[in-house]
């Protein structure tokens, strides 16, 4: 009976080693098979952005597209938001950012200059992101608070480039209107003429 019983137990443990090995093996082919679909699913991402791209750059002396420009836009998104250790993933939402800014979404446009800054800020084109978002609540929502904030980030963050300039050169003209620059600029004109 003993005997019975230790061969029914080995005959038992090997069973169970032998389920173990199925299912790890189960669970490699599972992660192989879902490394090689987000591989094909990212290289279909990438030609769909290729096609867009090439659509708008064909179409460029032509007014924007909304509908071209919108799928575009929620392209760039979801790659960026399915791969976001990608290197293009940074760069396609800068694009989302500028798509959605040229056509006056103001939200989605600070929306995606916004993750650019916090998702990553050594990207090359991070200070136009910043600025580019004091220029939305500047120009497009007239939020002169917010604007003056994000310009002074620039400033701090930036302080020898370029940007810093313009950003403060924005902070010296929030709240002017059109005319009122003009007049200023049309001042500063005649008063370099008599020198």
């Amino acid at each position: 009976m003993k005997i019975k019983n230790y061969f029914s137990g080995i005959f038992l443990t090997a069973i169970a080693i032998v389920l173990l090995a199925a299912c790890s093996n189960n669970k490699t082919e599972q992660e192989d098979s879902s490394k090689a679909t987000l591989a094909t699913s990212k290289e279909k991402y990438k030609h769909m952005i290729d096609s867009i791209e090439g659509k708008m750059q064909a179409t460029r002396n032509m007014p924007l597209d909304q509908g071209t420009a919108m799928f575009a836009m929620r392209t760039y998104d979801e790659f960026a938001s399915y791969f976001p250790d990608e290197a293009k993933s940074p760069e396609y939402l800068f694009k989302a950012g500028e798509l959605a800014n040229s056509l006056q979404l103001s939200q989605p446009a600070l929306s995606y200059l916004g993750r650019v800054m916090s998702k990553y800020p050594t990207y090359k084109n991070a200070p136009y992101a910043l600025f580019m978002q004091g220029m939305i609540y500047d120009d497009q929502l007239r939020d002169t608070a917010n604007a003056r904030k994000i310009y002074k980030q620039v400033i701090e963050k930036y302080p020898e480039s370029q940007l810093a300039k313009d950003a403060q050169a924005s902070i010296n003209n929030l709240g002017k209107s059109v005319e009122e620059l003009v007049r200023e600029f049309e001042k500063n004109q005649a008063a370099s003429a008599k020198k």
